[in-house]
C-alpha cells in the first residue's frame, strides 16, 4: 500500500482544523485562525513523523501533543481556561476516534468500504464532522438554557376570563407602542391556538411593527389581565394589548415590553 505524504498533510490538517473550530465552538470563543493553523500543524507534523520511527508510549506521546495543541490553538488568560479547552479538545478528538472504530468495525456491512486502508481519512472526515455538529448543538442548547435563565420568565394571561399560563421573553428591544401609547406584547402565532375565549376578547388592529426585517401591521386583542414573574414577587398589569405574531419563538410564547 502506498502512502503519499501530501494525503496525509491535508487529510490530517483538515481533520485537525474541525476539532479545533468544534472546541473554539462550544467554548464560545473566536476561532484564531493563526493559532489554530499551527495547532493544527503541530498535530500533522506528528502524523507525519509518527510512522517514520518508533516512538514508544504512542498512547502518551499523543497526550503530550494534546497537551501542547490546546495550549496553543487559544490563548488562555489561567489554568482554568487552560484546562476546560483541553478537556473539550480531548473529548471531540476521543469521540472521532470513536466514531471512526466504529465505522470501521462494521465495515463488513458496507459496500463502499471493503478496504478500510482506502477509506479511512474518508471515515476520519465523518467523524471530524459529526463532531463539529455535535458541538453546534451543544452551543445552541446551552445559548437557549443562559437566555432562559435570565430573561425568561413566568407569565400568566387572562382573556375573557380565561387563564393562560406560558413563558415570556424580557426583551430590552421591544419598545412596541399601540398609537405611540400603550406598550404592546408580541405572541407567536400558535398562542391564540391554546385560547379558547378568543373570539371574545376585544380586538386591536392596526398595530405597526418595526422589525430588521421592516414594518408591517399586525392585529391582536386586549387582554384582561398580565401578571410576570420576577424574583421581587408578582408584577400585574390590566388591559394588555397582545399583538399576534406571524412567526413562532423558541422557548416563550410572549414577547414582554420593555415598559411592563
Amino acid at each position: 500500500m502506498q502512502i503519499y505524504i501530501e494525503y496525509v498533510i491535508a487529510d490530517n490538517m483538515a481533520v485537525n482544523l474541525l476539532l479545533i473550530y468544534a472546541t473554539t465552538l462550544t467554548l464560545r470563543r473566536k476561532f484564531a485562525c493563526f493559532r489554530a493553523f499551527l495547532a493544527a500543524g503541530a498535530g500533522t507534523v506528528f502524523a507525519v513523523i509518527m510512522p517514520l520511527y518508533e516512538i514508544k508510549a504512542l498512547f502518551l506521546a499523543k497526550i503530550v501533543l494534546a497537551l501542547a495543541m490546546a495550549l496553543i490553538m487559544l490563548k488562555h488568560k489561567d489554568a482554568k481556561s487552560y484546562a476546560k479547552c483541553l478537556s473539550i479538545f480531548l473529548l471531540y478528538t476521543f469521540l472521532a476516534g470513536g466514531i471512526c472504530v466504529a465505522i470501521l468495525g462494521a465495515n463488513d456491512g458496507f459496500i463502499a468500504l471493503k478496504d478500510p486502508d482506502d477509506y479511512t481519512p474518508a471515515v476520519v472526515a465523518v467523524a471530524a464532522l459529526i463532531c463539529l455538529f455535535t458541538a453546534k448543538k451543544v452551543v445552541g442548547y446551552v445559548t437557549l438554557a443562559r437566555r432562559e435563565q435570565k430573561y425568561v420568565t413566568s407569565v400568566k394571561v387572562v382573556i375573557a376570563g380565561e387563564c393562560i399560563e406560558c413563558k415570556g421573553y424580557r426583551d430590552s428591544g421591544n419598545k412596541l407602542y399601540y398609537k405611540g401609547i400603550v406598550p404592546v406584547v408580541v405572541s407567536d402565532a400558535d398562542f391564540v391556538k391554546k385560547i379558547h375565549n378568543i373570539d371574545k376578547a376585544e380586538k386591536v388592529e392596526g398595530i405597526k411593527l418595526t422589525t430588521v426585517a421592516g414594518s408591517k401591521t399586525i392585529n391582536g386583542f386586549v387582554a384582561d389581565e398580565l401578571t410576570i414573574s420576577e424574583e421581587s414577587g408578582e408584577k400585574r398589569f390590566d388591559n394588555v394589548i397582545i399583538g399576534v405574531g406571524e412567526g413562532k419563538f423558541k422557548g416563550f410564547s410572549l414577547l414582554l415590553n420593555c415598559d411592563l
